[in-house]
C-alpha cells in the first residue's frame, strides 16, 4: 500500500486523525507484469520513482491513458500515490488525443432485455437450455 487515508462514514470524506467513527482507507498501485515493452502511443510509460522496483504496467495509468477515467487531483501538501504524476500526464495525453470519455461522440445507448419480467419467454429459454444441455450430456437424465 501507498498511503492511508481516515474517512467519514457518510461522504467519504477526508476527517481529522482521533475523530469519532472514522475508518482509514489504504490506497496502492496495481501493475501487470509485462515481458514486452509497448510502442503505442497511448502506451503507459510505467517509470516507477526513484527507488521503487516495480516492473510492469500500472493499471490506473492504462486505465486514464485510454480514457476510461480521471484523476483525482490533490493538494500538494496531502498525501498521494507514487505515480500521481505520470497519471497526470497519461490523463493530459488522452484528454488531447480525446479518448474515452474525453471524446466528442455520444456513448453508445445500452440495451438492457430484463427476462425476468417475461414469464413465456423464461419458459421458452429454460425449455431450451435443458434440451440443449441434455443432448450435450445425454448421461444426466435429471437435474
Amino acid at each position: 500500500m501507498e498511503y492511508s487515508r481516515k474517512v467519514g462514514p457518510a461522504d467519504g470524506s477526508a476527517v481529522p486523525s482521533g475523530a469519532p467513527e472514522a475508518r482509514a482507507m489504504d490506497f496502492g498501485s496495481v501493475f501487470l507484469p509485462s515481458t514486452v515493452k509497448a510502442d503505442g502511443v497511448d502506451a503507459p510509460s510505467s517509470v516507477p520513482p526513484a527507488g521503487s522496483q516495480q516492473n510492469g504496467v500500472n493499471v490506473g495509468e492504462l486505465i486514464v491513458s485510454r480514457g476510461f477515467g480521471t484523476v483525482i487531483r490533490h493538494r500538494d501538501f496531502e498525501e498521494r500515490s507514487n505515480y500521481y504524476d505520470a497519471l497526470l500526464t497519461a490523463e493530459s495525453r488522452a484528454i488531447s488525443g480525446k479518448k474515452g470519455i474525453h471524446s466528442a461522440k455520444d456513448s453508445p445507448a445500452m440495451h438492457i432485455t430484463d427476462l425476468t419480467t417475461v414469464r413465456k419467454m423464461l419458459i421458452v429459454l429454460f425449455n431450451f437450455y435443458s434440451e440443449t444441455f441434455l443432448n450435450l450430456f445425454p448421461t444426466f437424465d435429471s437435474f
